[in-house]
C-alpha cells in the first residue's frame, strides 16, 4: 500500500515539475472535447429533424413559464454564491444587491464565453472595483464560490450514484463500469464529503499575505453543500419539466434526471467548451434515451434549455453590465481593460507565491 501511495505521488510530482499539469489538463480537455464531439455527431445524425420541431411547438405555455421561474430560482440562488463568497473574506461592505448583479453577471458571461475562471474574475472586477476590491480578494471571491459549486455537485452526484447508479451506466458501461461500480464511487464521494466536514471542523487556512484564505467552518460548509444542492435542483428542475413535456414522455423520477444532468454539466465544463457544449449534449443523448425519452425529445429539451439557461441570461447580463458601466461614466473598454490587467496580475502573483512557497520563500505581498 505504501508503496502504491509513493509511486502515485512521485508521478503526480513529475507531471508538475517535469510536463506541467495545466498542460496535462488541457489535453484531457481536448479528448474529452473529441470524443464528445463524434459522439454527439453520431447521435444528431439520425435524428429526425421534423420531430424535434414538432416537439418543441407542441408545448404550451404553462410549461413554458414554469420552466422560467426554475431559471429564475436558479440564478437567484447562485446569487448567494457571491453573497457567501463575500463574507466568508471579510468584504462585509459590499451589499447583496451587488454581490447579486456580480454573481448573475459573472456566470452567465463566463459560462457562454468559456475560459470561466479568468473570464468570471473579470467580469466581477468590473462589478465590486467601485467598493474598492483588489486582485486577489477577486481571486478569493472565485475560489469560495467554486468551492461551493463542487460541494454542492459532490453532494448530488454522491447521492445520485448511490441511489440511482443505473441512471450513469448507459455513459460508463462501454468501459467495464457497471451499477455496482457506480454504487461505490458515490459512496467513496460521501465519504470525501464526510472527510472534508472533518477536516474544516477545526480553523483551516492556507496561503500567505494577501493571498491567505480562510476555509469556511464545517457548519458553515454544510450551507455550502445545501446552497449548491438548491442551485442544482433548480437547474435541473429547468430540463425535467421540458422533457416531461415532450409527446409520450416517460413517467422519469427526477433525481435520474437531476444525476445525469449534473454529470452532463460537469462533463461540459472539464471540456472549457464555450456553454459546456458538446459534452452536455452527448452525455444527455447517450443518458436519457435508456429512461424512455426518444433522442428527438431529448435534442427538443436541450435546444430549449439552452435558450433558457445560457443564452437568455447571457443577453441579459451583457445588457446589465452595459448599463452599469454606462451609470458609472466608466469607459467601458478601458474599464474591461483595466479589468483584465488587474485579474492577470493577480494570477501572475498567485503563481509567484506558490513558487517562493513551494521553495521556502516568504512570498511578496499582493497589491
Amino acid at each position: 500500500m505504501r508503496i502504491g501511495i509513493t509511486l502515485f505521488k512521485t508521478a503526480v510530482t513529475f507531471v508538475r515539475e517535469q510536463i506541467g499539469l495545466k498542460r496535462v489538463l488541457l489535453v484531457v480537455a481536448a479528448a474529452m472535447l473529441a470524443i464528445a464531439g463524434y459522439v454527439l455527431f453520431t447521435k444528431l445524425r439520425v435524428i429526425d429533424w421534423s420531430k424535434v420541431w414538432e416537439a418543441i411547438s407542441q408545448i404550451g405555455p404553462t410549461t413554458l413559464i414554469v420552466a422560467g421561474l426554475f431559471t429564475a430560482a436558479a440564478y437567484t440562488t447562485l446569487t448567494v454564491y457571491d453573497y457567501f463568497a463575500t463574507r466568508t473574506i471579510g468584504r462585509d461592505d459590499i451589499p447583496y444587491p451587488a454581490c447579486a448583479i456580480g454573481s448573475f453577471t459573472s456566470y452567465s458571461i463566463a459560462h457562454n464565453l468559456g475560459a470561466t475562471v479568468f473570464t468570471a474574475a473579470v467580469v466581477r472586477y468590473l462589478v465590486y472595483s467601485r467598493y474598492q476590491i483588489t486582485g486577489p480578494q477577486v481571486v478569493k471571491i472565485c475560489f469560495i464560490a467554486g468551492l461551493t459549486f463542487w460541494l454542492g455537485n459532490a453532494t448530488v452526484l454522491g447521492l445520485g450514484f448511490v441511489l440511482e447508479p443505473e441512471v450513469v451506466t448507459p455513459v460508463v458501461q462501454r468501459i467495464g463500469i457497471d451499477g455496482n461500480i457506480v454504487r461505490v464511487v458515490g459512496l467513496a464521494i460521501l465519504a470525501a464529503l464526510v472527510g472534508w466536514l472533518v477536516f474544516v471542523s477545526v480553523p483551516r487556512q492556507f496561503g500567505s499575505g494577501a493571498w491567505v484564505i480562510k476555509l469556511p467552518s464545517a457548519k458553515l460548509t454544510g450551507l455550502q453543500m445545501v446552497i449548491g444542492v438548491v442551485d442544482l435542483a433548480f437547474c435541473s428542475a429547468i430540463l425535467y419539466v421540458l422533457l416531461m413535456a415532450m409527446p409520450n414522455a416517460p413517467p422519469a423520477p427526477f433525481v435520474a434526471v437531476a444525476v445525469i444532468f449534473c454529470s452532463a454539466m460537469l462533463l461540459g465544463f472539464a471540456t472549457h467548451a464555450p456553454g459546456a457544449a458538446g459534452a452536455f449534449e452527448a452525455t444527455l443523448l447517450v443518458a436519457l434515451p435508456p429512461l424512455g425519452f426518444t433522442a428527438e425529445a431529448v435534442v427538443a429539451a436541450f435546444i430549449l434549455f439552452r435558450l433558457y439557461y445560457f443564452i437568455g441570461p447571457f443577453i441579459l447580463a451583457l445588457l446589465l453590465v452595459a448599463i452599469r458601466e454606462l451609470a458609472s461614466g466608466h469607459g467601458s473598454l478601458d474599464h474591461l481593460k483595466e479589468s483584465m490587467a488587474v485579474i492577470r496580475q493577480a494570477e501572475a502573483q498567485q503563481e509567484a507565491a506558490k513558487e517562493a512557497a513551494k521553495q521556502g520563500a516568504k512570498p511578496g505581498p499582493a497589491e
